[in-house]
């Protein structure tokens, strides 16, 4: 009889898995908020949670999955640890921005599955703020807040606000950040090897605050905590800033600020806010970055949030640049940056008044500090209006009503004729420079006979000195060694060389080029000499070839790189086989004293031993300690 169908059929079509990361997907803390997780911490709560130590985390786990690895192995490693996870402690700068951030966000996200990384960092600000005084250099932390994060049960983590320099003080308790474990006294880095979420990464303690710890400590100033609100806003709006070209925000933004609070005058900007106007000029023409305490200063001398300077919206920063503007009212005089062709008409008109004015009472007029603004403007109107200055008589003080004249015409005439007289006549420019004149102008025109007669005297010794020039260049030639152009000079007296190769450009080829003739056969000679310390028996070291050849070990390696490599080669391969044949006596040497020792009836032990070495032996622990063993073993102890 058939049993009646009472089951459906089934399909065993085996089910879709998604692809497994290799790590725990472990979810990030506080992303969008200012206490959001630094990436160091994140590393350090990812190892936790496997049960192994950082070091075996990244060195052995995360560093295969970058397109660089994350731990690099040196020759001295290769050889001799070849099986170590390889990792030492790393400072807060994977908490930044750059090449290693970027590195280690890519690992991580590979390894985790775990995407938005880069927002543990401060990689989001990487075009807008400058890395100089960023990141701390050591870990520092807020024991009430591990203590508060325990009692709750929540995850113990390094907020990434405590790893930016100018962070002092936690901003939930208003105290100082401890940097110094209070159970070993010591400081530590963001990730070490044995680093564990709220635990010294040197003597394992916890770093909470105990019950015991005193009384409450001094809260921080108002000052230093409103520098620390404004950095967590500005780690909280990172998210919402993803995606947007920031330094073109910012410069944007921070011209508008300009613009509005004081019309466009970058001297009062920078004197209001009391930084440089230079790095200001080089913000704003895209050529620099600024530090953030220079941004935080800015802020909070205009008395507004430094999140306005990154408003994607200008609109909305419409209401903080007019706040600021009014903050800073009456602060400093501000003059209204005026456009060229303002400026320019200024000019134009200036020229068509009488009496002339001028130049420096046209700068009071327009509200500039000096000339230099109207010179860019229209040099030739510049010049034009100093030229009907100086026509109209009102520049030369001794032409003016009570005016006296600088040197009566006896004296002037008595001083040329005394200069004629020298050996070394002075020039009638630098007497004129001397008693105050802007120009020797007024002596070439009242004595012409004794300035001409001064003029030609001095071309007569300029010739002679011509002369001797030619003569010491041209005997130079003929030198052995060749001396330098700096040699020559000096024994003419100039200061500069420049003299000779003005007046012998020829010469002074000829015997630069014998120079460096000179120079490639004492090269050449060199390289035979060095080539002979290759083949001396034993081998020489490159500080002792820099010795005896005169010549410091960088210009050595610049001269004959391939002949420094093999004799550096050559010096490690000669130390490397003096010590195992050292190594090698030192065995016999100890086989000999363990049975003397025996024959006595004692019991070789290493001091003994130790003792009977000849003061030559090699003193090296591991390998006495090896051979006394071995002796041991041959004698059958």
């Amino acid at each position: 009889m058939p049993l009646p169908e009472s089951f459906e059929s089934w399909d065993c079509t085996p089910p879709a898995v998604p692809t497994r990361s290799r790590l725990s997907a472990l979810p990030p803390i506080g992303i969008g908020t200012p206490m959001v997780e630094s990436l160091c911490s994140y590393v350090v709560r990812l190892a936790d949670a496997h049960a192994v130590s950082v070091g075996d985390l990244v060195g052995r786990e995360l560093s295969p999955f970058g397109e660089k690895p994350l731990v690099k192995f040196g020759r001295f490693m290769q050889q001799h640890r070849a099986d170590s996870h390889g990792f030492h402690s790393r400072a807060n700068a994977i908490n930044g921005f750059g090449e290693a951030p970027r590195r280690w966000i890519d690992t991580i996200e590979r390894a985790t599955f775990q995407n938005g990384l880069r927002f543990l960092t401060l990689s989001p600000f990487e075009r807008c703020f400058s890395r100089q005084g960023l990141p701390r250099g050591t870990r520092a932390w807020c024991p009430a807040c591990y203590e508060e994060q325990r009692g709750r049960g929540e995850a113990v983590y390094d907020p990434l606000l405590w790893t930016v320099a100018l962070v002092t003080a936690c901003p939930r308790h208003l105290t100082r950040l401890a940097d110094e474990c209070s159970h070993c006294r010591r400081e530590s880095l963001p990730l070490a090897v044995y680093s564990r979420p709220g635990h010294c990464s040197h003597c394992q303690e916890w770093l909470g605050k105990l019950a015991d710890s005193g009384p409450n400590p001094e809260p921080v100033p108002h000052t230093e905590s409103m520098r620390v609100q404004a950095i967590g806003d500005l780690i909280r709006i990172a998210p919402a800033l993803d995606g947007v070209a920031l330094h073109c925000v910012w410069t944007a933004n921070l011209k508008t600020c300009i613009d509005t609070v004081v019309d466009g005058n970058l001297g009062a900007f920078a004197k209001i806010c009391q930084i440089s106007r230079s790095p200001l000029t080089l913000y704003l023409d895209g050529r620099g970055l600024p530090r953030l305490d220079v941004m935080l200063r800015i802020s909070g001398k205009l008395g507004i949030a430094l999140t306005a300077f990154l408003e994607i919206e200008p609109q909305k920063a419409v209401a903080q640049w007019e706040a600021a503007r009014q903050n800073v009212r009456g602060t400093v005089p501000v003059v209204k940056s005026r456009p060229i062709e303002e400026a320019r008409l200024a000019l134009q008109q200036a020229v068509m008044e009488q009496p002339p004015p001028s130049l420096t009472e046209i700068t009071r007029r327009l509200g500039y500090k000096g000339a230099e603004r109207l010179y860019q403007v229209d040099r030739d109107l510049c010049k034009q209006l100093t030229a009907n200055y100086r026509r109209s008589g009102r520049s030369h003080g001794w032409r003016k009503k009570g005016g006296t004249i600088i040197c009566a015409q006896a004296d002037l005439q008595m001083m040329l004729e005394e200069s004629l007289a020298l050996d070394e006549p002075v020039s009638a420019h630098h007497i004129a420079a001397r008693l105050g004149y802007a120009n020797d102008g007024y002596l070439q025109r009242i004595f012409p006979d004794l300035c001409r007669a001064i003029r030609r005297k001095i071309a007569a010794q300029e010739a002679q000195r011509r002369v001797a020039m030619e003569r010491l260049l041209t005997d130079a030639l003929s030198a052995e060694p060749p001396p330098t152009l700096n040699d020559l000079r000096v024994r003419l007296g100039y200061s500069s060389s420049e003299c000779l190769q003005l007046h012998f450009p020829g010469l002074c080829k000829q015997l630069l080029a014998r120079k460096q003739g000179a120079r490639a056969q004492r090269v050449v000679e060199l390289k035979q000499v060095f080539q002979a310390l290759l083949a001396e028996k034993p081998a020489v070291s490159l500080s002792a070839a820099s010795q005896r050849l005169g010549l410091s070990i960088t210009h050595l390696k610049d001269l004959f790189p391939a002949e420094c490599a093999a004799l550096t080669s050559a010096y490690v391969r000669w130390r490397h086989d003096a010590s195992a044949q050292r190594k090698e006596q030192l065995i016999g040497e100890v086989q000999e004293i363990v049975e003397q020792i025996h024959a006595r009836g004692q019991y070789p032990t290493l001091p003994r031993v130790v003792a009977l070495l000849p003061s030559t032996a090699l003193r090296e622990w591991h390998a006495l300690t090896a051979a006394v063993k071995t002796a041991r073993v041959v004698i059958g102890l």
